[in-house]
């Protein structure tokens, strides 16, 4: 069997519909190249796929790829991570073999179709600052929440209510399976965007690239009782960024940034 490779050219505002739409019809995964006001980026099938209209005119090329063993690319590439002083990100196969060092806090993950896999310089930039920032039986919202990795990490800092919501679908199977993994419950899962979620927070995280964060930001805001921590910003994007925080009534308490990515720490 030989995967396919379709690469796509959106408007930026229409990439999470794009994405949610190729999903469905089986896509594998994603990977962006290029940002602003139109997004590129390949999708990958197991097969080439029936696209419906609106997509094919979307489409600026396809090529095939080699059938390869997956699960095992991940193990050549995938290693323990360690985000902080105590924070280690874990992949699954290696429960059991990983030596925990004494008093980490320790998160296994399976990679799947959610994204946050301890790799990524804005996982580990928002990890730092949820676990500086978090206090033990405060309540925590995981917009966009992927892999659950945040959600995890709260739960095991102590958090008391965790809510996580994503609008893949299936993602809550993925967050189940890894806060199992992991050793934490009471995790509530809600399919869809921040819109859905009821009350405030003391915590509200968000992990999200720029294009698709920003028009989450005011109901991200008014669900925040406190503290705001948001990544996924590019250094160059970042004093636009602040700027439409500021008019929203967040002030900046941190920032951090790793490779070519920011992260942000506020208060309202």
């Amino acid at each position: 069997m030989e995967y396919k490779e379709l690469v796509f050219k959106v408007p930026s505002e229409k990439f999470e519909e794009v994405v949610a739409e190729l999903f469905e019809i089986g896509c594998l995964g994603t990977e962006v190249l290029k940002e602003g006001k139109e997004v590129e980026f390949k999708a990958y099938f197991r097969e080439k796929p029936q696209l419906p209209g609106k997509l094919k005119g979307l489409l600026k090329g396809e090529s095939s790829l080699p059938e390869r063993d997956w699960n095992e690319e991940w193990k050549k590439y995938y290693k323990p991570v360690k985000v902080s002083q105590r924070v280690w990100v874990v992949p699954s196969w290696l429960k059991g073999e990983f030596k925990e060092p004494p008093e980490a806090v320790i998160i296994y993950i399976y990679p799947g179709r959610g994204f946050g896999t301890g790799t990524h310089e804005t996982t580990k930039l928002s990890m730092r600052l949820i676990e500086e920032s978090l206090k033990e039986g405060e309540s925590f919202l995981d917009v966009g929440t992927g892999s659950g990795i945040l959600s995890i990490l709260a739960r095991k800092l102590g958090a008391g209510k965790v809510v996580a919501c994503d609008v893949q679908r299936g993602i809550g199977e993925e967050v189940e399976r890894n806060a199992r993994l992991s050793g934490v419950s009471g995790i509530k899962f809600i399919e869809g965007s921040v819109d859905r979620i009821k009350g405030e927070f003391d915590l509200v995280a968000a992990n999200i690239e720029k294009h698709l964060l920003e028009p989450l930001l005011p109901e991200i805001v008014e669900r925040a009782r406190g503290k705001v921590v948001l990544s996924g910003i590019l250094k160059e994007q970042g004093e636009e960024f602040l700027n439409r925080c500021k008019e929203l009534g967040l002030k900046l308490i941190k920032e951090v940034e790793e490779g070519r990515w920011k992260g942000y720490l506020f208060t309202k």
